[in-house]
């Protein structure tokens, strides 16, 4: 920089030096140009500082973007929009789920197709079954019916061979008889009364002739009767006999071509089955390349939004000193250019001042004199120059300062989490755990220690991975099985582990609800603190495990005010946490709610509703962190308590205090609400800790020991006991 010009004060004097001159400077003027030349050292002082500064954090910069330089060389890669690079693979990921998504829907249908074909297949097969039955059935009756028609012959049979032989005995018994007769009526010799006899005696001839031809006549016409009978009996029963055999000869076929349909059906149902297991065991396979594929897509999922977090921090960081030192950069050069017109103003003034102090010494009255006047006007215009140098710095600092650029409105207000105290493992061997847990359930006694190993270290996803296997390989469900072995809070836990979070919330809702009375408290703390995406799975698998309506069971059991909160909530319009809010529509909403009076917040207003149910939870964070103090000073919940529906107190304070506290935060409260006083809350303590335990069970910890000054894991260890707080610590450690 080059040194300031030098004054007239100093020009008067080396004259002075050089030939005697007469002109004369007062003490006044001399004291008050001191001053002045110590202000403007001072301000020399200040300004070679900025420029020292200015020259720092230029050289600041060059070396930053030299860096910068130096790492795209390294990585010979050229400018990267990383959020754009991490944007575009989330998408391809997020396509390639929905593409298998898509494929795994094709297979579900594929299966229900074929499911649908199988119960067709059985419906005929059982409507064959029952038609060969029927026919089995008429068979035997007709069997039944040969049978007796077979031993009627038999008996007719018999019968007619008895006739016969008593016809031969009759036969017998008439020639013994005739025979008898014919002795009997023989002519008898009698020589001496033969002519007396003769005259005496009638002739029988002729009768015993009669008689014979009569019976004979009689033993003929019984004989064909007989035979007749006898003959047209045979031929019926023949008849019926040819109609039973043909229709046995008819069922007989009907039979066979029968099992023939019966045993093709039983091939093509045979066919069908193999077809289903070699489909079950490829969507099994699929489904567990998918699960496994999804897992890890979800850990590059996590893993790439950590970094781009950190790349997101950083940038934010590198630009928020970008930024300070621009301002600092422009503020410095503003600065500069106020002393520089300082600087030549100053100089200007004091070789004005000069001027006019300096007055001839020819008189001594008249120097005197002159000198006294020019000293006070000299004096009177440094004080006035000594109150305005200040005042000319700050006013031109405000006069050439760059004018307030309007903000945006959009604030970050999104949090950094460490996450769960459950990892997913690896390697991941689910055959070898289910192993293990049969193991640990066979024969007498259970090993819960080998349970609460496996599932505490393992993902709620790897855990339905281990259930498949063990249903594969057991022929039985692992979860039934825990519950048969298991009992007590131990079993709570493990079923916690292993149901989803929506149907964990769908049960408990379905309890607050069903019986006499409703469950408000649990209603509430489920419904007020879920995001809409939570809402609509607790729907979805509440229909599926109770086939039945969650909305309208809410409708049904609730009334009033509390009714409308809860429906609107159900609507699931609430928008997900997108780590911005725009402040501007924060405020609004404030504004909206502090002239609406809290007396008046009801769901029958349609901006109370929107406010309240169609906000993220980042949104209302600033709502009622930032936005409504600047409002009002007075508490808000001791407000709500005091003035608002008393239907509606405990879900506003439980959605303002959910919203006002980060997750972690506020689930460390609700830990220490469940052992706070007698006794302790284990179904609370249990949901908190094992649906946390993969999202921000870590943060919860450390949130719990800040603001309670105990590890949690003490205060658990001190209010539990037995295999329930050793399956807890497990999932805490």
């Amino acid at each position: 920089m080059a040194p300031p010009r030098p004054s007239a004060y100093r020009k008067s004097l080396g004259r002075d030096k050089g030939k005697d001159s007469l002109y004369l400077v007062s003490s006044e003027a001399r004291q008050m140009k001191e001053q002045e030349k110590d202000q403007m050292k001072k301000l020399n002082n200040r300004l070679v500082n900025y420029v020292d500064k200015v020259h720092d954090l230029e050289m600041m910069n060059r070396f930053l973007t030299a860096e910068n330089e130096k790492l795209k060389k390294l990585n010979k890669t050229e400018d990267v929009d990383v959020s754009a690079i991490y944007d575009d693979e989330l998408k391809r990921l997020r396509e390639k789920v929905e593409e298998l998504q898509t494929k795994n829907a094709e297979l579900e249908i594929e299966k229900d197709n074929l499911q649908y074909e199988l119960e067709d297949v059985v419906v005929k097969l059982d409507t064959v079954k029952e038609e060969n039955k029927d026919l089995e059935k008429e068979v035997k009756s007709l069997s039944k019916d040969v049978d007796d028609a077979t031993i009627e012959r038999v008996s007719l049979e018999a019968k007619i061979e008895n006739l016969q032989e008593a016809l031969q005995l009759e036969k017998q018994v008439h020639e013994a008889e005739m025979e008898n007769l014919r002795r009997q009526v023989a002519p008898v010799e009698a020589p001496v009364l033969q002519a007396e006899q003769s005259s005496i005696l009638p002739d029988l001839n002729d009768a015993i002739q009669k008689v014979r031809k009569q019976y004979e006549a009689f033993n003929a016409k019984s004989i064909e009767d007989l035979d007749n009978f006898y003959k047209e009996k045979v031929e019926s029963l023949t008849k019926q006999l040819k109609a039973a055999n043909d229709d046995i000869r008819d069922l007989r076929s009907d039979n066979s071509e029968k099992r023939k349909v019966i045993h093709q059906l039983e091939m093509e149902l045979e066919a069908l089955r193999q077809k289903n297991d070699g489909l079950e065991r490829n969507q099994d396979g699929l489904e567990d390349r998918h699960a496994r594929e999804i897992a890890e897509y979800q850990e590059q999922v996590e893993k790439m939004r950590s970094d781009l977090d950190g790349a997101k921090q950083d940038i934010g960081k590198y630009l928020k000193d970008y930024q300070d030192l621009n301002s600092l950069k422009l503020s410095l050069e503003q600065e500069i250019a106020i002393y520089n017109k300082i600087l030549m103003g100053e100089e200007h003034r004091i070789a004005v001042i000069d001027t006019k102090t300096l007055v001839l010494a020819n008189d001594s009255k008249r120097s005197s004199r002159s000198s006294s006047k020019s000293s006070s006007r000299a004096s009177s215009r440094s004080s006035s120059s000594a109150r305005s140098t200040s005042d000319i710095v700050e006013e031109m600092l405000e006069k050439d300062s760059p004018p307030k650029e309007p903000s945006t409105g959009v604030i970050s207000v999104s949090w950094k989490v460490k996450g769960g105290t459950v990892r997913p493992i690896k390697p991941f061997h689910p055959l070898g755990d289910a192993e293990l847990l049969h193991k640990a359930m066979k024969g007498i006694g259970t090993d819960e220690e080998a349970i609460s190993e496996i599932l505490t270290k393992r993902t709620k996803a790897q855990r339905l991975v281990i259930a498949k296997h063990y249903e594969e390989k057991y022929k039985k469900e692992l979860l039934k099985e825990l519950e048969s072995e298991l009992s007590g809070n131990f079993l709570s836990v493990v079923q916690h582990l292993m149901w989803r979070k929506s149907v964990l919330d769908a049960r408990a809702l379905r309890k607050a609800i069903k019986g006499f009375g409703t469950d408000e408290a649990v209603l509430i703390e489920i419904l007020c603190t879920q995001s809409s995406k939570d809402i609509e799975d607790i729907k979805r698998d509440y229909y599926e495990v109770f086939e039945r309506d969650l909305t309208k069971d809410i409708e049904s059991e609730t009334s009033g005010v509390f009714k409308k909160f809860l429906v609107a909530i159900m609507k699931a319009n609430r928008p997900a946490d997108s780590g911005t809010v725009v402040s501007n529509l924060a405020d609004e909403d404030a504004k909206a709610l502090f002239e609406m009076g809290v007396k008046q917040w009801s769901p029958s207003n349609d901006r109370f509703l929107e406010i309240f149910t169609q906000r993220s939870y980042q949104h209302l964070w600033y709502l009622f962190k930032q936005s409504w103090p600047k409002l009002t000073t007075v508490d808000l919940i001791e407000t709500v308590e005091k003035e608002c529906p008393k239907d509606l107190v405990r879900g506003l304070k439980t959605l303002i205090r959910f919203s006002t506290c980060i997750p972690p935060l506020y689930y460390a409260i609700q830990i220490n609400e469940t052992m706070a006083g007698k006794g302790t809350e284990e179904k609370q303590l249990t949901y908190i800790v094992t649906t946390r335990s993969e999202i921000d069970l870590i943060d919860v910890k450390e949130e719990y020991e800040r603001v309670f000054g105990v590890k949690v894991e003490k205060r658990v260890e001190d209010e539990t006991s037995g295999k329930y707080k050793k399956i807890l610590l497990d999932l805490l450690n």
